[in-house]
């Protein structure tokens, strides 16, 4: 009672009988023999009860073993991944065990497969040693508790199922995979081909897959992704030689899907095109007509990701806008908030902004409405909402949008952890924007040097993720090196030397894995090129600048906003320093047409363009032409001024359209790339 009252007096809200009874359980917790008995009939607590205790026990560092040794039982853990509404407590459970070196994820996925290697051992014994069958299922530790709510996969849908298994070979520690602290089981033999399974074994096999697609997606959603996707090859393997009838083949698909989602997150893309080699074949084999909807707009979305993650933007659209087709009403929340996100992305690298924001600006909406505003599906959402409205120059509120992203994945996932990284690249990138007229790139470079801080201690240092934020520091080093420059001062610190080596890093790895005709490996070329232009390497940056524009234009077309921006630094190249004057006034020219095409009168990047065309006309001495762009430069920082006063706050969607309103908007919009400006203070885009 006096702990209440001083509660009262404090502010804060007193704890409730149920939070005080659980924290004198904890509290008088450990490993001597009194209580030894208590903490072994823990994993009899009704679920709910269950993850209060091992939050509790998560905040106190005595107590992290104690709570490893409890989750790390497969029988414990399944009982709490079936029971959807801790599974935000698991994640908090499972990043204070990782943070402190815990390392949990990769003791679930060893003890998995461990635990599924010997059954199947022990089944191939039983079989030859007699003609009895083996061990009942009901001693198997796996086996589900009764009365306990589920969220259901496919497998629960179909439960007259045989199974049988072939283990193949495990690829997922290639180069693009994030390491682990501890050795991988790694050792299945790939020759090995299992029997069967006797009938009284059918529910152990199901038990095994069902679990093995739930705890794999558990894990890729927190972000430990090889672990996720051992957990998914160990399940895809045993699903290999089921019979193929329809049900089996189902279930099949579904894990293909969770595992294509992982690998093409993890950057694993030789991995990934066999999977969806796979996937496509299954898909051909059962027809379309024999699966469900929703499962089949989970597919098509994880295709476009997979095309998205490799800058192959045309096929990405394409499996998008297929993936929109399957929506339906009854389709899950969750899977229909990951096909707008996806959707919403593939439009935005398409230029095609109006549908981009329809599709985000819905995603958002859902999510929050459905999981609320701490979930992570909420914050993914947010995610490629600040991505959107950083394509439609909209800097201020996408630096707003990342901030609050960050912030909710760093409450659920810790400090370090991938998908945390990520979070931080995106933000720094939206600061450097941001700040790229004022020269105060601090928070930029506070953001990106923590998550390249993180993915070196989660991937090995050649992985595409970690290059992509190398990238960005890069850009920041050498704008940092360039301000010193400008105001008369000297590169003492080597910072653009860092930025070469840093860039060269990313090119070598982009040349790699995508080959030279790719946006990523031409977007590097435009990187090295301005900074050989920072660096006076003039020929050098003229090459660079034309490799760059020669592969966007191939790619992406005349008029997208990549070829726009590669042509806009040769023609700074040209004007500025090496005086071909006709070549960047026709340069600056083309990329006027583009920005006005797609962003409108208002862009921000046009600044540079009408500055360029001003020093050309000056320098050559053409004052009726200077004195028409100069005017036409005042007029832009008028509208510009306007345009940011209107974008310093950011709202989301409110209008709760059916999936059905939005597909009937989504396919009949027409698209209006060329007169798109920016965005409002209602996150809406505005056309002239």
């Amino acid at each position: 009672m006096v702990e209440i009252a001083q509660d009262f007096t404090k502010g804060k809200t007193p704890a409730t009988l149920y939070e005080q009874c659980l924290g004198c359980y904890v509290a008088k917790l450990n490993y001597n023999v009194q209580t030894l008995d208590s903490v072994q009939q823990l994993r009899y607590l009704p679920p709910g009860v269950l993850s209060d205790v091992y939050v509790m026990m998560s905040k106190h560092d005595e107590l992290k073993d104690m709570l490893l040794e409890q989750l790390i039982d497969l029988s414990t853990f399944e009982r709490l991944l079936r029971f959807d509404p801790v599974r935000l407590k698991l994640f908090r459970c499972l990043t204070a065990l990782m943070s402190s070196g815990k390392l949990l994820s990769t003791q679930l996925q060893q003890n998995f497969t461990m635990r599924y290697r010997q059954k199947q051992d022990s089944t191939k014994f039983n079989k030859t040693a007699t003609t009895e069958p083996s061990s009942s299922s009901s001693s198997n530790p796996l086996k589900k508790s009764p009365n306990i709510p589920t969220t259901p996969t496919m497998v629960d849908l179909f439960a007259n199922a045989s199974i049988s298994t072939t283990v193949k070979d495990n690829d997922v520690y290639e180069n693009s995979s994030v390491k682990t602290e501890s050795p991988v089981v790694n050792d299945i033999d790939p020759d090995v081909i299992f029997e069967e399974l006797p009938l009284d074994d059918f529910h152990f096999g199901l038990e095994v897959i069902d679990f093995g697609l739930r705890l794999g997606s558990f894990l890729s959603e927190a972000g430990w992704l090889a672990d996720s996707v051992e957990i998914l090859q160990c399940v895809a393997s045993k699903l290999r030689n089921m019979p193929a009838d329809k049900q089996h083949m189902l279930v099949r698909l579904d894990c293909l899907q969770r595992l294509l989602h992982s690998q093409s997150t993890l950057y694993s893309f030789k991995s990934a095109e066999r999977t969806f080699d796979e996937t496509v074949a299954l898909l051909k084999e059962l027809s379309q007509d024999n699966v469900p909807r929703a499962l089949l707009a989970k597919i098509y979305t994880q295709f476009s990701a997979m095309y998205f993650a490799r800058s192959e933007y045309d096929n990405s659209h394409m499996w998008s806008s297929i993936a929109m087709r399957h929506l339906e009403e009854s389709t899950p929340e969750r899977i229909a908030v990951d096909v707008l996100r996806q959707a919403a992305k593939a439009c935005v690298v398409k230029r095609d902004f109006q549908r981009a924001n329809l599709l985000i600006s819905q995603a958002t909406y859902r999510a929050r409405k459905t999981f609320g505003a701490q979930h992570q599906k909420y914050a993914d959402s947010l995610l490629d909402y600040g991505f959107f409205l950083l394509n439609v120059d909209s800097v201020y509120q996408s630096v707003i949008v990342y901030k609050d992203a960050l912030e909710i994945r760093r409450n659920i996932f810790g400090n370090r952890n991938f998908h945390v990284a990520i979070a931080h690249e995106d933000l720094s990138y939206a600061y450097y924007v941001h700040e790229y007229s004022t020269g105060n790139f601090s928070c930029a470079r506070k953001h990106v040097e923590k998550a390249i801080e993180i993915m070196e201690y989660l991937v090995p240092r050649n992985h595409l993720v970690l290059a992509s934020a190398k990238r960005v520091k890069a850009l920041l080093l050498e704008e940092i090196a360039l301000d010193k420059l400008t105001d008369g001062g000297a590169d003492e610190d080597g910072l653009l030397r860092q930025s070469e080596e840093l860039h060269n890093f990313a090119l070598k790895l982009s040349l790699e894995m995508f080959g030279e005709v790719n946006v990523q490996t031409a977007k590097h070329y435009g990187n090295l090129g301005r900074l050989y232009q920072t660096m006076n390497r003039f020929e050098e940056a003229e090459r660079m600048h034309l490799k760059a524009i020669q592969i966007k234009t191939d790619l992406l077309g005349a008029y997208d906003y990549e070829v726009g921006l590669s042509i806009g630094h040769l023609a700074s190249l040209y004007n500025y320093h090496m005086g071909k004057y006709r070549e960047a006034e026709s340069l600056y020219m083309r990329s006027i047409e583009i920005s006005l095409r797609l962003f409108g009168k208002s862009y921000s990047g046009l600044e540079y363009d009408y500055l360029g065309l001003c020093h050309v006309y000056e320098t050559r001495r053409e004052f009726e032409k200077y004195l028409k762009y100069a005017i036409i430069l005042e007029n832009w920082q008028m509208l510009r001024g306007q345009n940011i006063a209107m974008n310093k706050t950011y709202a989301e969607a409110s209008d709760d359209y059916s999936l059905e309103e939005v597909k009937y908007q989504f396919f009949n919009m027409c698209t209006q790339n060329s007169t798109t400006t920016a965005t409002t203070d209602t996150g809406t885009i505005v056309h002239n």
